[in-house]
């Protein structure tokens, strides 16, 4: 066991690490892009204000110009806030948005991704669906990038107090043992085991070579002391 914890503790770095350059990444695009674009917008409106009494068709052409910045600038506040909660998961619920998740990646594989969801799912607290839905996006990357699977199944349903989500495709597999030396594949098992943990839900994966790969995940009484 000692000679895991060198690993496990460089992995944990690299997640806060990753978590870090994507808060710094979106930091970034929202100053070189919404903000600056409000900030030649103030600007632009001083203009627009001096120009009204001179030459009011200039003006109006001016403000028609800008509105149709603000507007491209609008969609693109909306992109930055759909990445820290998809506006689908808020809008139509877990199910809905794990079906949108799916419907891409099987398009992209050009297979169909089966689909078991009880609507149990679409109650969860919002911190948790947001845990599950993740979960299931690292998932089908990994299937979609990994697998060369054929048949991919997502289910979710209740097991007692508890809901289970399951994603099994059945691709390519890998041993388990040797996972370490796959650094991705590592990285993105050990992220969606912290996710989990983080809403104190039990997250396992079984795989062999040949015989595909199952992703669990366990949330104990749908985690509502987790919130």
């Amino acid at each position: 066991m000692n000679g895991d914890r060198p690993v496990t503790a460089d992995i944990r770095r690299l997640i806060v690490d990753a978590q870090e350059a994507e808060r710094a990444r979106l930091a970034r695009e929202v100053h070189d892009g919404p903000a600056q674009a409000l900030s030649n917008a103030i600007l632009q409106i001083e203009i627009v204000e001096r120009l009204m009494a001179r030459d009011p068709a200039l003006a109006g052409a001016e403000l028609r110009l800008l509105r149709d910045v603000l507007r491209r600038e609008l969609g693109d506040v909306r992109e930055y806030v759909s990445q820290l909660r998809p506006h689908i998961l808020t809008d139509q619920g877990l199910s809905a948005a794990i079906r949108d998740n799916a419907d891409q990646v099987g398009g992209i594989l050009g297979i169909r991704i089966m689909l078991d969801l009880d609507p149990v799912i679409d109650t969860l607290p919002d911190s948790v669906d947001m845990v599950v839905l993740r979960i299931v996006q690292e998932t089908l990357q990994n299937v979609r990038k990994h697998a060369q699977a054929t048949r991919v199944a997502i289910r979710a349903a209740r097991d007692g107090d508890d809901v289970v989500v399951e994603i099994h495709d059945d691709g390519l597999g890998f041993r388990q043992s040797g996972a370490k030396k796959a650094s991705h594949r590592t990285f993105g098992i050990q992220f969606m085991g912290e996710r989990a943990e983080s809403i104190g839900a039990r997250f396992e994966v079984r795989s062999q070579p040949g015989e595909g790969t199952t992703v669990r995940l366990v949330i104990p009484g749908g985690a509502e002391e987790s919130t």
